[in-house]
């Protein structure tokens, strides 16, 4: 079989590959793993490389995906160009490693610690011919706990323990189950992480189990991305051959780094870690325990486990004490997960007598609205329109993202993640320019965006000069690179956010519909996740992303939510008692299977603050 030598830049790395792979295996084989948003099929035009020697010419997603003038630079799709000789490939900067800030936040929980995993330092006595328990009852008679089962290899190495420490040593235990032993006094060496594992991005933190306090946070992308960049791209490659496999060990070593990171920044050995609260959504959970999501993805949306429960961490290849354990909380259905459960634990929505909406928005929006002791859940299907997929010059919020635009004297301005040339738009920058466009007329109520010619008519020749027509309708060019458009805003990037936030809406008043309130006795709107907590309230609301009729002094940013929940389950052994009762309170309501949504849809669709009271 022919091999071709493929050098990647600016990575400086050279490796053989079989002539007939796609460049996005190529980058597989070398470790350069690149975001795939469409699941590699083509459809989204998101994986551009810049291609140096390559002599085949474009294919026809290409053409239909990639300008002209770029295509004779050389640049392709990395899941559409195949191999057939030596060549350079060049990288663009895709802000891998650059994490939204606010995924990072300190937590600003205050609770008494109460955590699961104790350590109880012992000094038995020694046995004698008028004391002859055997060693297991003589350790229990010294716990403050009855334990009615204990793991073999516990017993097995307990006789060799007690006797070479001198009948001193450390229990561990897991709500009042010894889960370890180990020699003298190390009580002090107890810790915990806390994680989040988001479709986007994974965030860990690690935390002293004896005072609650954090010691160190680490965070990355997800590197199931590369898969897909919303749910539905990863149950689909999930389904072929041992992909399953797959796509849990790569969820599975990115925590490990994360932990690794965590216990370095700390000064701390994983062996002392003892157990993880983790969080995340139906799918990705799934996909952590390696079970099979199929079922979620299609009618009636069932997954294979919905309860709590605890796995060993050793089972899912997680690397830190041998008996630690992995502590997952509840979903409620299946598009909502474990993160959302988390959320209504960290704002306290479950039992505040105020009238309080969570929304978390995401590729799948999952809102709750809670009143009168009772919580409301659905899920808006929002599409990943928010984070960069399905738009023209989308992308995450890495470096050279278009993540603020403002409106000052009448002109645009724009600010840039990473203080660089603008690369594309990220979410908040997506709804930054949408709402300013609105408020200026250059968008109408519809959705329509202005020729030049009705432009310069409402907002002045300047501004008109950045309408143009393509094949596909009218744009708005927001920067330019070499006298071209870099970064614009198109008739069809629009479209899809009236579809995404016409979703979150019509679930909004539906869900205010089941609890008999309007949507202005809503007292609180608490905005999670990574891109709820860099929204501009003012714009989000201009879009009608949220309700025209919420005044902002209701809506707050509740952080990362779900990664706050997660550290109160780490810390606090009761909180499943808690959840238990969330889930009991919660009503799911399935948004497809109502006869009213359509309508509620199609209303919210439009730019018109009377039509979406």
């Amino acid at each position: 079989m022919k091999e071709c030598k493929i050098t990647f830049l600016p990575l400086k790395k050279e490796i053989l590959v079989p002539a007939g792979i796609s460049v996005m295996e190529a980058l597989d084989l070398a470790g350069a793993a690149m975001e795939a948003p469409c699941g590699r099929h083509g459809t989204c035009g998101k994986c551009l490389v810049l291609c140096h020697g390559y002599t085949g010419g474009p294919t026809a997603t290409e053409l239909s995906k990639i300008a002209a003038v770029r295509l004779a630079q050389g640049w392709r799709l990395a899941c559409q160009t195949i191999i057939n000789g030596d060549m350079a490939i060049e990288l663009p900067d895709q802000g891998l490693g650059q994490v939204i800030k606010g995924v990072l936040m300190q937590s600003s929980i205050k609770l008494e610690i109460k955590p699961a995993i104790r350590k109880y330092h012992l000094h038995l006595k020694r046995p004698t011919l008028s004391d002859q328990r055997a060693d297991w009852e003589r350790l229990q008679a010294e716990l403050p706990f009855d334990q009615a089962r204990v793991e073999l290899n516990i017993l097995k190495e307990l006789p060799h323990l007690l006797r070479n420490n001198d009948f001193k040593l450390t229990a561990v235990a897991c709500k009042g189950q010894v889960i370890a032993l180990e020699g003298q006094d190390t009580t002090s060496d107890s810790y915990g992480c806390a994680i989040d594992i988001g479709t986007t991005t994974v965030v860990c933190s690690l935390h002293d189990l004896n005072t609650g306090k954090q010691l160190a946070i680490a965070s990355a992308f997800n590197p199931q991305r590369m898969y897909g960049a919303d749910i539905l791209s990863r149950i689909d490659f999930s389904l072929q051959g041992d992909n399953l496999g797959k796509l849990q060990k790569l969820i599975a070593d990115q925590i490990n780094i994360l932990i690794s990171e965590a216990a370095l920044k700390a000064g701390i050995l994983q062996e002392n870690i003892y157990l993880l609260s983790v969080v995340g959504n139906t799918t990705m959970l799934h996909l952590f325990l390696g079970l099979l999501p199929r079922y979620i993805a299609v009618p009636p949306f069932v997954g294979t486990l919905y309860a709590g429960m605890n796995f060993k961490a050793k089972e899912l290849g997680i690397q830190i004490n041998k008996a630690a354990e992995v502590s997952l909380l509840p979903h409620v259905a299946g598009y909502v997960g474990a993160d959302i459960v988390a959320g209504v634990l960290a704002t306290g929505a479950y039992q505040s007598k105020k009238t309080s909406l969570l929304i978390d928005v995401g590729t799948n929006a999952e809102i709750v609205l809670a009143a009168q002791g009772s919580l409301y859940a659905c899920s808006a299907a929002a599409g990943p329109a928010f984070e960069g997929a399905n738009i023209s010059c989308g992308m995450r919020a890495g470096t050279g993202a278009v993540d603020k635009v403002w409106t000052e004297n009448g002109k645009l301005h724009y600010s840039v993640i990473g203080e660089c040339s603008a690369q594309g738009l990220c979410g908040s920058g997506l709804i930054d320019i949408i709402a300013n466009l609105l408020q200026l007329g250059l968008i109408d109520s519809t959705g329509r965006l202005l020729t030049r010619e009705e432009a310069a008519e409402v907002a002045g020749p300047e501004l008109a000069e950045r309408l143009q027509e393509n094949d596909n309708g009218n744009e708005f060019v927001l920067a330019m690179e070499n006298d071209l458009p870099k970064v614009r805003l198109t008739q069809g990037d629009i479209r899809q956010v009236q579809l995404a936030k016409a979703a979150i809406l019509a679930g909004i008043r539906i869900l205010t519909k089941e609890m008999g309130i309007s949507i202005e006795e809503i007292e609180r709107i608490n905005l999670a996740g990574s891109f709820g907590n860099v929204l501009n309230r003012e714009n989000a609301r201009t879009v009608g992303l949220l309700p025209p009729a919420i005044s902002l002094s209701k809506v707050a940013y509740a952080g990362n939510s779900a990664h706050i929940g997660a550290q109160m389950n780490l810390l606090r052994a009761d909180t499943g008692e808690v959840v238990k009762e969330i889930i009991r309170k919660m009503k799911y309501i399935e948004l497809s299977d109502r006869v009213d949504f359509t309508e509620e849809f199609t209303n919210a669709m439009f730019f018109d603050a009377e039509i979406n009271l």
